[in-house]
């Protein structure tokens, strides 16, 4: 069956497209979860379509033999979505990485497997800006970024998230149909209209091959640095900050006691004494950053801050900012990580933070992991990281402490009427969609899966919640 697989999709594909050794289909099936891919993870085959054509004859084939299919981005995900939940053909995006601005229509088109920073560049010759920022953008794609409906750092209250500006997509459907939403106008459709369907929906319901979205012209932006004696301060500031209407800046990161101290080290900055803010206002002129920046840096001050101020060096502005990663590459290098995300109502944030924080000595998997948190708190999201001091962990061990992290922190999304904010992880929040919204709701989501995907072929186990 394998070997009349790989010689029917390398017809569709072309024989250098497709890719059956081992290495390459064991390669694929990983992500940065730290526990073993199993057996079940692997793809039988690896294809690298050239176009939607090609990916709608893969999925028809596929509809044929019954046979589930994976479509993979750039591998990203930092929560299980990219790894395959059953046996496969894996659908690799990268060669639909076509670039195409049109400034005289007001939006540019891209293949959904273009990365971040590509397309980023292409705007840039067009003084645009892509409204994504996502940490992993040099490897990340604009189609990964839209079946996520993320805005990674960016706070969505101050820019919008990415599907805000998709114009129109083209989209292959579950069955191999071909279909293209939205509209050539860059006043986006009123009344029911497809798009809204597709961004967001982690390739449950079809595969995006194409996006088209509205072009933003750069921002102006001024750093800033901000010191509190605690995090309380930096948590309070944040409900204050929508509280009191204080417009939102572009970037809000915080570093809890610990984070901060870890992430300071790392980029040869002196020990901040507490936790750290970070934030990027911006606006579209430089008369209004400037204002802008003047106004939050005295909002920070009169919230408490121990010193608030611009940073204007460059140099010292990228340690700042790279503190933030470098405690997660730290904590990852050092032991077994369960990284979460908690995006509650903003009123909870202080309530979720501690709430959060308690749950180290509940766990039953591993006994009083170490905590920190950091993150886009401004949007508001808290990373939370529970870390097993060691590598040195059996393989069960490091899977049943990921679910039981993941389990118990998205109780807290759900009691506190939050969600997920960033990452695609629908597969690990099925008990969270039931909880928040209700069985009638994940209901909903079957049938409209069974609909459009009637073999259940396209990324089998998303909507399941197969782990």
């Amino acid at each position: 069956m394998l070997e009349e697989l790989v010689n029917d999709v390398s017809k569709i594909v072309g024989s250098e497209n497709a890719y059956f050794d081992l290495p390459t289909r064991i390669l694929y099936a990983q992500d940065p979860m730290p526990y073993d891919v199993e057996e079940r993870n692997i793809p039988y085959v690896v294809v690298r379509p050239a176009n939607a054509e090609e990916v709608s004859k893969v999925l028809k084939y596929a509809n044929e033999k019954k046979v589930p299919v994976h479509v993979h981005g750039a591998g990203t995900s930092l929560g299980g979505l990219a790894r395959p939940k059953t046996n496969c053909i894996l659908i690799d995006m990268r060669r639909l990485n076509e670039i195409k601005v049109y400034p005289e229509r007001g939006y540019f088109e891209a293949g959904a497997g273009a990365r971040v920073w590509e397309v980023r560049r292409a705007l840039a010759e067009h003084s645009c800006m892509l409204p994504a920022f996502p940490g992993s953008e040099r490897i990340a794609t604009i189609g990964g970024i839209v079946a996520t409906n993320t805005s990674a750092h960016a706070v969505d209250a101050a820019l919008g998230k990415p599907g805000d500006f998709v114009l129109g997509l083209e989209v292959v459907l579950p069955t191999g149909e071909v279909i293209e939403t939205g509209t050539e106008s860059t006043r986006r459709p009123a009344g029911v209209e497809l798009t809204k369907l597709f961004v967001g929906c982690e390739g449950i319901f079809g595969v995006i091959t194409k996006v088209r979205m509205r072009l933003i012209p750069n921002i102006r932006t001024r750093n800033i640095v901000a010191y509190f004696d605690r995090v309380d301060g930096i948590l309070d500031t944040v409900m204050d900050m929508y509280r009191k209407g204080v417009l939102p800046p572009l970037f809000f990161e915080f570093l809890d006691e610990s984070a901060a101290k870890i992430g300071f080290e790392a980029v040869g900055l002196s020990e901040p004494k507490g936790s750290v803010c970070i934030a990027t206002v911006h606006d579209w002129t430089e008369k209004g950053v400037d204002e802008k920046a003047i106004k939050f840096l005295k909002f920070l001050r009169e919230e408490g801050a121990r010193e608030a101020r611009e940073v204007v060096d460059e140099v010292e502005w990228k340690k700042i900012w790279g503190s933030r990663a470098e405690v997660g590459n730290y904590l990852n290098r050092k032991g077994v990580l369960a990284g979460v995300e908690i995006t509650p109502r903003v009123d909870f944030l202080k309530d979720a933070y501690y709430e959060t924080k308690s749950l180290k000595g509940r766990f039953k998997s591993y006994k009083n992991p170490e905590f920190y948190s950091f993150g886009h708190v401004g949007a508001p999201t808290l990373h939370a990281e529970f870390l097993i001091p060691t590598k040195d962990v059996p393989n069960e061990v490091k899977k049943r402490f990921i679910m039981e992290v993941r389990i118990k922190t998205e109780e807290i999304n759900a009691k506190y009427r939050g969600c997920g904010g960033e990452w695609g992880i629908t597969a690990q929040r099925i008990d969270f969609i039931k909880k928040r919204y209700g069985d009638a709701y994940y209901e909903l989501l079957k049938k409209l899966k069974s609909t459009l995907d009637p073999n259940n072929i396209l990324n089998r186990g998303n909507l399941e919640g197969w782990w």
